[in-house]
C-alpha cells in the first residue's frame, strides 16, 4: 500500500499496530526515516502486549533509522537494549551490538553480544520477524565472534569459526568473502 492510502486507513483507526508498522515500512523503503521512526515507535508501544514480534521488530528497525541519520549513536543503542529488554531470548538484537562494537573495535562486548545472541540463534526461524532486521541468522553471530574473537588473542577459535562458517553454512557473499579474506590473514 502507498502511504496516502495507509495514512487514511491510520485515520480510520489510529491505533491499528500493523497499519502504524505498514506505515513506518513504507516511510523506510523511501528513506523518510524520521516519519518511518515515528511510526515505528507507535507500532512497538501499541503492540507490546498483543503484538510482541511486530514491537520488537519495531525497536531494531527504529535503530536503523537513527543510524541512517547519523549521530544518533546513543539513541541506536538505546533501541536495542530496550529489545533485548522486551525479548531477550531473540538473537537479532544481540547481533546489532556486537557489530556496533565490532565496529566501533570494542572486541569484548562485541564477543559477548556474539556469544548471548548464539545462546538464542537456533530457535527463531520457526518463529520469524515480520521485516528483515540484517540478521540472516546464526551464522551472522559466528561471524562477529570470529572476528572479535582474533582481536582478542583468540587466534585458534577464530580460525576454527571461520573454516566453520564456510564448511557447514550457506551464507551471503558478504559474509563469505569476509570468511575467506580473514583466513588469508592468518
Amino acid at each position: 500500500m502507498a502511504i496516502k492510502e495507509l495514512t487514511i486507513a491510520l485515520a480510520a483507526d489510529p491505533y491499528d499496530i500493523e497499519t502504524n508498522f505498514a506505515l513506518a515500512e513504507e516511510y523506510d523503503r523511501q528513506q523518510q526515516y524520521a516519519s518511518a521512526a515515528g511510526f515505528y515507535l507507535r507500532a512497538a508501544e501499541y503492540g507490546y502486549k498483543t503484538h510482541p514480534l511486530i514491537a520488537y521488530t519495531s525497536l531494531l528497525k527504529m535503530s536503523w533509522c537513527w543510524s541512517r541519520q547519523g549521530g544518533r549513536d546513543r539513541t541506536v543503542y538505546h533501541n536495542l537494549m530496550q529489545a533485548v529488554a522486551f525479548l531477550p531470548n531473540r538473537p537479532e538484537a544481540y547481533f546489532l551490538l556486537s557489530r556496533i562494537h565490532e565496529r566501533n573495535k570494542e572486541y569484548q562486548q562485541c564477543y559477548t553480544y556474539a556469544e548471548m545472541g548464539l545462546l538464542y540463534a537456533t530457535a527463531t526461524f520457526n518463529n520469524p520477524l515480520p521485516a528483515h532486521v540484517d540478521y540472516n541468522g546464526s551464522y551472522c553471530l559466528m561471524f562477529e565472534k570470529a572476528v572479535a574473537g582474533w582481536w582478542l588473542g583468540r587466534k585458534e577459535e577464530s580460525k576454527v569459526l571461520f573454516q566453520h562458517l564456510l564448511d557447514d553454512h550457506q551464507m551471503t557473499p558478504e559474509y563469505v568473502n569476509g570468511c575467506l579474506n580473514n583466513l588469508k590473514l592468518f
